[in-house]
């Protein structure tokens, strides 16, 4: 394995921190965000967070971590130096996801796993040789398969008892037994903590050029990393404060920009090469719309937050299987029926979709959503890349030319409609 390189792990985080905390002056709550976000990459805080389980990915249902782990730890992938800790041990054609993960869990530097249960669920070739590899290497896995998206009985059935059996085994670990009880108050806690989220999101467009592109997606994405939920609840609640403070006491110009609507392989901090691309070509991301996203919109109604422990697993299971996006799918209907809700709200006037090299699974959906694309006249553009920065300048002119040809789109159709 190769050597540790603390600094350029730390130094990689920092540059995206420097580069949102210059952009954000005018938000002081935005500091405990960056905060949380830096630890992450923090050696002493690493080395001293000691998690009782690790969440490998997004696919494992918010409410049933939250019900039997108080501070679930989530690795997402999104760094450069993770995955190279990683290369050692995976084939050279590992995608960046796969590799920057186990990177993450084994390492020179510190370990997260000493007294861990990494928990996960087998959406993919990769991450069921992820689990191989951790297992190999004696770490504690519990893994869960994604069964096919369809809502027959068996499968309902099938996933629920997934989830079931997984909660008993972190409970288990963690000390905290799965109950009714702990169940509802997951379920309120993860309800409002989504709530609070897209609340967020919606004082974010209304905010226009108060707060960059790129502070949104990592407060937003904060929802991951941040040490407890109900902190993190307060601290964005009063971002959304400063926000809309900020917006009845001055006059902010609205930029006239093309709005994009990005796709695709997450995109995680702090690997945000495709949102600096995106605005340094004139163009404004009004929303993401990958499994992190699509995850982070699921929400239990409070209607069905007093139902026994039974009935509300059942209810969570069939939510998740009808919408949640995995690799294991040969269709996504979930994903794709929030990429056109969300078209359909924010009408945007081009899409990037973001594929990550090696993770094919997501190529899989473009077709039949460059199709409802095609239908409603939004041009799409396809970005392969990785977490390495040396094609930063081929991608940028491609990107520009994208955005030079929607703000052509723009001018025309404002042309017509002066005209018409």
């Amino acid at each position: 394995m190769k050597p540790m390189e603390h600094n350029s792990f730390f130094n990689e985080a920092m540059e995206t921190i420097n580069r949102i905390q210059n952009d954000n002056r005018m938000l002081p709550e935005l500091n405990w965000f960056l905060a949380a976000a830096a630890a992450r990459f923090d050696k002493h805080y690493l080395e001293s967070r000691n998690p009782q389980v690790i969440v490998l990915g997004d696919d494992i249902p918010a409410e049933i971590l939250y019900a039997v782990c108080d501070r679930p730890f989530y690795v997402l992938g999104g760094s450069l130096e993770t995955a190279h800790w990683a290369d050692e041990l995976t084939p050279r054609d590992t995608d960046p996801f796969s590799r920057s993960s186990l990177g993450w869990l084994l390492n020179p530097a510190f370990d997260l796993t000493e007294n861990a249960l990494i928990v996960t669920a087998v959406s993919s070739d990769s991450r069921r040789k992820l689990v191989s590899i951790l297992q190999s290497s004696g770490r504690k896995v519990a893994a869960i398969d994604v069964p096919p998206a369809d809502q027959s009985e068996n499968a309902i059935r099938y996933y629920t008892e997934q989830l079931s059996t997984l909660a008993e085994t972190i409970g288990k670990h963690t000390g905290k037994r799965f109950n009714g009880r702990h169940l509802r108050e997951s379920v309120k806690k993860v309800a409002k903590a989504h709530g609070t989220r897209q609340h967020f999101l919606d004082t974010a467009r209304l905010a226009g050029s108060i707060i960059s592109d790129e502070t949104v997606l990592l407060v937003a994405q904060s929802l991951y990393f941040a040490d407890s939920l109900d902190e993190w609840i307060s601290h964005i609640s009063r971002l959304c404060g400063e926000l809309e403070n900020l917006l009845k006491h001055y006059a902010f110009r609205r930029q006239d920009k093309p709005r994009i609507l990005i796709l695709g392989s997450p995109v995680v901090f702090p690997n945000y090469k495709v949102p600096q691309l995106i605005t340094s070509a004139g163009m404004h991301i009004a929303a993401v719309a990958d499994s992190l996203s699509l995850e982070a919109a699921l929400a239990i109604t409070r209607n069905n937050r007093f139902q026994s422990a039974d009935s509300l697993l059942r209810r969570i299971a069939q939510i998740h299987l009808n919408m949640i996006s995995s690799g294991a799918r040969i269709y996504n209907t979930g994903l794709y029926s929030y990429v056109m809700k969300l078209i359909e709200q924010l009408k945007p006037d081009g899409i990037v979709c973001h594929i990550l090299k090696g993770q094919i699974e997501y190529d899989f959906e473009l077709p039949q959503l460059e199709k409802a694309a095609e239908k409603k006249n939004i041009p799409v553009f396809r970005l392969e890349t990785d977490y390495q920065y040396q094609d930063m300048e081929q991608l940028r002119i491609r990107m520009e030319a994208f955005g030079e040809m929607l703000t052509q789109r723009k001018l025309v159709a404002q042309r017509f409609r002066h005209t018409a």
